[in-house]
């Protein structure tokens, strides 16, 4: 993927400069129609929603760490491939979720998307995830 990540410290400095500008974060708030208690955590970095970083320009990704890369991070679409894969090399999907400890309804719910990865990612060589930024694409 080619978008640029930005990180927890790039986020920060654009919404300090923001909120800055706008005159505080209750200012930035009326002005782009958010609950000022919304930015004011965002500015704290507790949380930060998707609605904050829209204001900013900026879309919220969640990417996976590599275990074995040092730095690299993996997209979502990555890690369905490689449980695709690792559920073909094992055969099925019933035999494969005992690796993972779960049941094949379970895996199976992951692979439709209607859990996280959460249970599989060790095993597939993942770290939890990450929240990253990548400026928002302007529709043409």
């Amino acid at each position: 993927m080619s978008d640029v990540l930005l990180n927890g410290v790039d986020f920060a400095a654009r919404i300090n400069v923001a909120t800055r500008q706008a005159g505080g974060a209750a200012a930035f708030a009326r002005k782009h129609n958010l609950k000022p208690q919304a930015v004011r955590d965002a500015v704290a970095l507790k949380v930060i929603g998707d609605d904050v970083a829209k204001a900013l320009g900026l879309t919220t990704v969640l990417r996976y760490p590599v275990v074995a890369q040092a730095g690299r991070l993996a997209t979502g679409w990555e890690i369905q491939e490689n449980l695709n894969s690792f559920i073909r090399s094992s055969g099925s999907q019933r035999a494969a979720a005992p690796e993972f400890g779960i049941s094949e309804q379970h895996l199976s719910n992951i692979l439709n998307g209607v859990r996280g990865f959460a249970p599989v990612l060790g095993r597939l060589g993942y770290g939890a995830p990450v929240l990253r930024f990548t400026i928002a694409k302007v529709p043409a």
